[in-house]
């Protein structure tokens, strides 16, 4: 079964490049497509689609990812089982 899901982030800067990159890396090894940004109201923005256990094992490593001393460091995740249809990985630098 396949799904997508939507993970929001607060706490993290703008400058925290390597993790939106590991991020990024991680989700192309797991065969997951989709996004990876800072939006409109400075909160790490990821959505991502493909198979249930990638979609799975990739939230965890997103949840592990976080530093715990960051009492602001918080999540909200929507899963949804209709696909957007994106072609690849993108992240909003380079």
């Amino acid at each position: 079964m396949a799904k997508r899901v939507r993970i929001l982030c607060n706490g993290y800067a703008n400058n925290e490049i390597s993790l939106r990159f590991f991020i990024k890396q991680k989700a192309q090894t797991l065969g997951l497509k989709g996004y990876c940004r800072i939006n409109e109201n400075n909160l790490l923005e990821i959505e991502v689609e493909g198979k249930e256990i990638s979609i799975d094992e990739f939230v965890r490593f997103v949840q592990k990812g976080t530093r715990d001393e960051k009492a602001s460091n918080l999540f909200s995740i929507e899963m949804f089982d209709h696909f957007k249809g994106y072609e690849k990985m993108e992240m909003d630098i380079v």
